[in-house]
């Protein structure tokens, strides 16, 4: 068996060797840099509120408005949520949906406008927005399951 000698000009040399290498940059890989996209604003529950009405006032106008004159009548109410119960594949209960138009409409009108239908919604749906203690989320992300 015979000896070999390695020594820094032998090519078997640069295996054994340890080198420091540069990284590529983003210059020499010519990539482009992305930046982060921003976040959105921080908004205060009562933006959320309004928001979640406004979005359910226009959704039941526009659902419920057949003619698209900007109002809901009483029966175009009962109609959208009778096409409504039929889309859920569930029975139809006009007796409910007349308790809904009833507190939607108190003054017994017939009909509302978008501000109307709204100030309904307010008064048929109230809701709040909902806080997590702080360490919840830890909490979650570590519970043994």
């Amino acid at each position: 068996m015979k000896n070999v000698r390695v020594n820094s000009d032998s090519s078997i040399y640069s295996l054994m060797m340890p080198t420091s290498r540069k990284a590529p940059s983003v210059s020499d890989e010519k990539l482009q840099v992305v930046s982060a996209p921003k976040a959105p604003a921080v908004r205060s529950d009562d933006q959320l509120i309004d928001d979640f009405y406004a979005r359910l006032t226009k959704q039941q106008l526009d659902w419920a408005d057949s003619n698209k004159d900007s109002t809901v009548t009483k029966s175009e109410y009962m109609d959208s949520q009778a096409r409504l119960a039929k889309i859920d594949n569930r029975v139809f209960d006009p007796a409910t949906a007349e308790q809904h138009w009833n507190k939607l409409d108190p003054t017994g009108k017939g009909w509302l406008d978008e501000s109307e239908l709204r100030e309904g919604y307010e008064n048929l749906l109230p809701v709040s927005v909902g806080h997590l203690d702080a360490n919840y989320a830890e909490r979650l992300r570590t519970r043994q399951g």
